[in-house]
This record gives structure tokens, sequence and C-alpha cells, in this order.
């Protein structure tokens, strides 16, 4: 009888931790999906806005960057198959395009950023507008661990704005 009933109870401890690795991962689903749904809602509709402005044919990458704004940027080629950036704000009433050829790469802006700060760490690149002007944003964390930004001119590479231990 005592067999028994340890079986029983064992099968009982088994059932409640399946239940509670099963509610684990589904309220980890919900929280990820809730957390993502900006974002893919922004990327969803800054597509909608390249492909009508920027006759943008094939999407590469998508991004976004904060200054005195929030920018989004498309990264694709347009129905030529030239390379372009789309950089849209926030509130999608305006559209820069740019050929990628206009100005440094995202590879040049990322050897830049290595060679002249040697950082442990970027943690984000993206284009945007600042000060009306095309720009790459990077952050990376410093040799010291602390965070930076350094914001240069899409056009000439130039760094605009550098900020140090955020």
């Amino acid at each position: 009888m005592n067999v028994k009933r340890s079986r029983n109870h064992t099968s009982h401890w088994f059932l409640i931790f399946v239940a509670a690795v099963i509610i684990l991962i589904g309220g980890t689903s919900i929280i990820y999906h809730e957390v993502r749904q900006p974002v893919d809602s922004a990327k969803s509709q800054s597509l909608k806005i390249a492909k009508k402005y920027g006759h943008l044919k094939k999407e590469t990458a998508f991004s976004w960057a904060s200054y005195d704004q929030t920018y989004y940027t498309v990264t694709g080629t347009n129905q030529q198959n030239t390379p372009i950036y789309v950089i849209i704000s926030n509130n999608g009433k305006k559209v820069r395009i740019f050929k990628q050829s206009a100005g440094i790469n995202r590879n040049d802006v990322l050897k830049q950023v290595w060679n002249n700060d040697n950082p442990k760490k970027v943690t984000t690149i993206s284009m945007g507008i600042f000060k009306k002007k095309p720009v790459w944003e990077v952050g990376y964390m410093n040799a010291s661990g602390q965070l930076c930004l350094k914001t240069l001119n899409f056009k000439n590479g130039e760094v605009v704005r550098h900020v140090n231990n955020i």
C-alpha cells in the first residue's frame, strides 16, 4: 500500500512540475510577443512606406535610432536594383531616401569605430537623421565597460557627436 501511495505522490508532483513548465513557457511566449509587437508594427508600417516612396523591391535590414525623435530605417534595393536606405520619421510624415553609394557604409562605420575607439563590444548601429542630416549612430561599450554613443555623418564619416560614459 505504501508503494502505491508513493507512486501516486510522485506522479502528482510530476504533473505539477509539467503544468508549471507549460505555464512558464506559455507566459514567456505571451510576454515576448507583447514586447515585440511595437517593433513588429513599426517595421511593418516602415516597409509599407519604403515600398510606396522608395520603390523598395527587397528589404535587407530594418533598424531604428532616436535622437531628438525616433527614425526607422529600411535598408534594401529599389526597383532598379540600386541599394538604398529609406529613413522614416516616427510619425511617418517625413521620408528621406539615400543611395547607399552616396555615403559611407555600415562596415566602414564599424571599422572606424573599432580602429579609433577600441570598444569591448558594439551594441547597436543604425541610421537616422540628426540636425537634418543623415547619420550613423553606433552604441558601444568602451574598455571600462561604460556605454558610449558615436554619431557619424553619412556623407563623409566625420564625427558629429561623441558621448562617453552614458
